[in-house]
Formats: C-alpha cells, sequence, structure tokens
C-alpha cells in the first residue's frame, strides 16, 4: 500500500496559484497539525467521548481534502457524522482505524514532498542568483 501515492497537491497548487513558498508552508502546517490533532481524536476515541471524535474529525476533514487524501474522504465525513449524531456507532472503530492507517502513511509521503519542495525552494534560490 506504501508504494501508492496517497496525496495529491494539484488542489493546493492551485489554490496558490503555484506559488512554491506557500506551499511549502502549507506543507509544513499539515505536517505539524495533522499528527497532534490525529492523536487528539484517538485520545477521545479511546475515552469514548464521541463529541470530540467528531469535532477532531471535522477539523482533519479540510486536510484530507486540501491534500486529497481519497482513500479516506468518504471514511472522515462518515466518521463525523455517525459520532455527531450518535448513529452507526459500530462503525466507529473500524473508521478510526483506517484513518489512523491512511493518514500515517500519508504523512508520512508528505515529508518526503516537503524535502522535495525544500530542495527545489533551494534550487531556485540559487537560480535567481546565479
Amino acid at each position: 500500500m506504501d508504494s501508492k501515492k496517497l496525496f495529491d497537491l494539484t488542489n493546493l497548487n492551485e489554490m496558490l496559484g503555484g506559488d512554491q513558498q506557500a506551499i511549502y508552508q502549507m506543507v509544513k502546517i499539515f505536517l505539524q497539525a495533522t499528527p497532534e490533532s490525529l492523536s487528539e481524536l484517538n485520545k477521545c476515541f479511546q475515552k469514548n467521548d464521541l463529541d470530540g471524535v467528531s469535532k477532531l474529525a471535522h477539523k482533519l476533514k479540510s486536510s484530507v481534502d486540501i491534500f486529497c487524501i481519497n482513500d479516506i474522504k468518504q471514511d472522515i465525513r462518515r466518521l463525523e457524522n455517525n459520532t455527531r449524531d450518535n448513529i452507526n456507532i459500530d462503525e466507529v472503530p473500524e473508521l478510526v482505524s483506517k484513518l489512523n492507517t491512511i493518514l500515517n502513511l500519508s504523512i508520512e509521503q508528505v515529508k518526503g514532498e516537503k524535502d522535495n519542495l525544500n530542495k527545489q525552494l533551494f534550487e531556485n534560490e540559487k537560480a535567481a542568483k546565479a
């Protein structure tokens, strides 16, 4: 599964008009905020705090959308809705598990992308000075 790219920066690139520096900043924010939110979601899940799970799923949803992590696009919405509305609670453990798997793999892949972007920015700066 890890060989498949789980995210796509096309939307982000279009949103930011191809501004590599801005994309790099968004990637850095994603890499800081997503693991924190996922960790909080897991804590709420362990405590059976469905309201907390719903709020954190809502928070993570924008990152999933912006980074086009399509493998969990529907799952994150289902998790948010189920926990918010207290329905289909039997699905929650499986949704949380899938979210953890896909997001953790995505985070690792985005780290690699961050390194590539950093290298590109450095080379672009060097070329601009030359």
